[in-house]
């Protein structure tokens, strides 16, 4: 027996219901603050002590006023866990093992999936990098908020991302001795939150987090780190980066090591491509002693960046990626950062790209730095090269990474992204209000172009 989604006894109808009465809550909750400020605004400063105790219980007041919200949520929470379980036990192909709101959602999750069953999408925009004018640093901060490919694969942006600022700040630099250059600690915090069912939710995220910077000194790391081994280049033997193998291209003709200073993003060394008009490859195998003892996991938000400079006039593309043992990349082709030598300057500048690992990851696969199109008429110089899982600030939160830059960061060097969540889709936002979607980091399946089969009329 299928799940009856809206009409007559349909889990969305009910759940509409209660969203609507939650709301209506939720409304006249916000309300009794602009009646407040209308009374107070007819008394002056000297016999405003009148009402002191309106003003002073007036937080209190409007909590008390939303004890019945706590009954709501209560109500939703059997209504769907009751529902779906009642299915889930008639069902040959989607199994719900006990009665937790978890379970029901997991599993009414994949249903909606399998019945092609959307609600309205919301999506995420952030604001441009803000850094601290007297930063010493010149890395930069990435962010990443697609959700996961599995059980989510119709979920373009996790839906519950706070509107708020959210920034990073430098806490613990390497002059001390204690870290080592490149990994320097950061403190990211984001703005105030709320409780669910709280008149002023949503608010900020409240993070408070510690990560540490990205730098290719780092080798073979776990999460969070960078994945590679050498990937600065500072060990060659004639001209081959040390525990990088050549695929294609000649040693010492197509590309070579890069000593000059003015050439070298970090370090000492960095691989020059020379303008031969011939491509080139060399590759790391991942998970090997050979390459590199670091893995990909599946499912995880990752960075791949790398600093690159040209002399005028060069042109080419540059590319890295990951990819398995007969030369495909993996994630049907989408694992890779690729440059075209006319969006890259005559000084050296980091290039980034953030996505999520595949589903499921090969068994033998080598990251893979090569020319798609052959370096013409002047050299480039690639150094720097990072892949790394980033850190969420949430299980349904963006992701995120910071990336040390060619002069070391110091203690409170800061930088800011603005997040603004577009809103818009009453299921979505309800249900992370009465079940805590953004912390659990799952999602309704969406649709983007006003075509969801559950309409938000039901809330209303």
């Amino acid at each position: 027996m299928p799940l009856t989604y809206d009409g007559t006894d349909g889990l969305f109808t009910r759940l509409g219901k209660l969203i609507k009465m939650m709301d209506a809550i939720r409304t006249h909750q916000a309300n009794l603050k602009t009646l407040f400020a209308d009374v107070q605004s007819t008394y002056s400063s000297t016999d405003r002590y009148f009402i002191d105790q309106l003003s002073g219980n007036l937080e209190m007041r409007i909590e008390e006023t939303g004890g019945i919200l706590f009954d709501v949520r209560a109500a939703a929470e059997k209504t769907l866990v009751e529902m779906c379980f009642a299915i889930a036990a008639t069902s040959t192909t989607n199994a719900m093992r006990e009665k937790t709101v978890q379970d029901a959602l997991v599993w009414l999750i994949r249903e909606m999936d399998a019945d092609t069953e959307t609600v309205k999408g919301v999506t995420v925009s952030k604001s441009g990098l803000s850094v601290g004018a007297s930063n010493n640093g010149n890395g930069t901060f990435v962010y990443l908020f697609d959700a996961p490919n599995v059980l989510l694969a119709s979920t373009s942006d996790w839906p519950n991302i706070r509107t708020e600022l959210i920034e990073a700040r430098c806490v613990q630099d390497a002059q001390d001795g204690s870290i080592s250059r490149g990994s320097e600690i950061f403190q990211i915090r984001g703005q105030p939150s709320y409780g669910n069912l709280d008149y002023r939710f949503p608010a900020g995220s409240g993070t408070m987090l510690s990560i540490a910077s990205l730098s290719a000194s780092v080798d073979g790391g776990s999460r969070g780190n960078n994945c590679l081994t050498n990937s600065d280049f500072e060990d060659a033997t004639s001209n081959v980066p040390d525990s990088w193998t050549v695929s294609s291209g000649t040693a010492g003709t197509d590309f070579l090591t890069e000593t000059t200073a003015a050439n070298v993003y970090r370090g000492s060394q960095s691989i020059k491509l020379a303008a031969t008009g011939a491509t080139m490859k060399i590759r790391q195998q991942l998970g090997s002693g050979t390459g590199s003892l670091g893995r990909i996991a599946p499912d995880r938000p990752y960075v791949i960046a790398f600093a690159a400079k040209k002399a005028a006039g060069a042109t080419g593309v540059v590319r890295v990626s990951v990819q398995d043992a007969s030369g495909n990349i993996i994630d049907s082709g989408n694992f890779y950062n690729s440059q075209n030598l006319s969006a890259i300057g005559t000084s050296f500048g980091i290039y980034s790209a953030t996505l999520r690992s595949p589903r499921i990851i090969p068994t033998e696969i080598y990251v893979v730095l090569e020319t798609t199109t052959a370096i013409a008429t002047a050299e480039c110089y690639i150094d720097e090269i990072i892949i790394a899982e980033m850190i969420p600030i949430a299980s349904g939160g963006q992701a995120l990474a910071i990336i040390a830059g060619s002069s070391d960061w110091n203690v409170d060097d800061n930088a800011r992204y603005s997040f603004t969540n577009g809103g818009g889709g009453a299921f979505v936002a309800a249900f992370d209000r009465l079940f805590d979607m953004y912390r659990r980091g799952l999602s309704l399946p969406q649709n983007y172009a006003a075509g969801e089969t559950i309409d938000d009329a039901l809330t209303s």
